[in-house]
């Protein structure tokens, strides 16, 4: 049996070093990916907060926390905490202290994050519409059903690991 993986990998290799090429060379506002990828994240997290809260009519938090933006976005905490004071320095975030715990921080884009956002978003995203064009409606439609594809089996890949993990921990117990 042939092995693809290495293809596989190389395959993606080559479409991240050129979509980051065109990232850098189209770049608005001297951002870096992660910078982006980070107010990106904040975006759709308040986006999805608000959304929560009116339908459960609870108050809405002043930002998103901390340590929900290192959940969703598998980075540590210190990480993510560094990029926020990058942002923070650069007036696109501003942090918020908890009034009743003092070690919870909330963070939120200012207008400025905003509009650096929507349109470093819209920049980025021009590249994937115009290779979909390229590519044609049939092409585009299978090749996001066959990366969701490939998403959802790195995922039970993960999740198989972390259960053999488990096992083994266990077996180790029992002996």
């Amino acid at each position: 049996m042939y092995n693809h993986g290495h293809e596989l990998f190389q395959a993606f290799h080559r479409i991240k070093k050129s979509s980051i090429g065109r990232f850098h060379k189209n770049f608005i506002h001297n951002l870096k990916p992660h910078e982006f990828f980070m107010l990106t994240t904040l975006k759709n997290l308040r986006e999805e907060q608000k959304l929560e809260t009116e339908l459960n009519h609870t108050p809405l938090a002043p930002g998103v926390k901390i340590s929900e933006i290192s959940r969703v976005s598998s980075i540590s905490m210190p990480g993510v905490s560094q990029t926020i004071s990058t942002l923070e320095k650069r007036g696109f975030v501003y942090r918020t202290a908890s009034h009743s715990d003092r070690r919870l921080v909330y963070v939120a884009l200012t207008a400025a994050g905003k509009k650096v956002e929507a349109d470093v978003s819209h920049s980025f995203f021009e590249i994937y519409e115009e290779a979909a064009d390229i590519l044609g409606e049939d092409d585009t439609q299978t090749l996001i059903s066959l990366l969701d594809k490939l998403a959802n089996t790195f995922n039970q890949i993960d999740k198989d690991q972390i259960d053999l993990e488990k096992k083994h921990k266990k077996e180790r117990k029992t002996t």
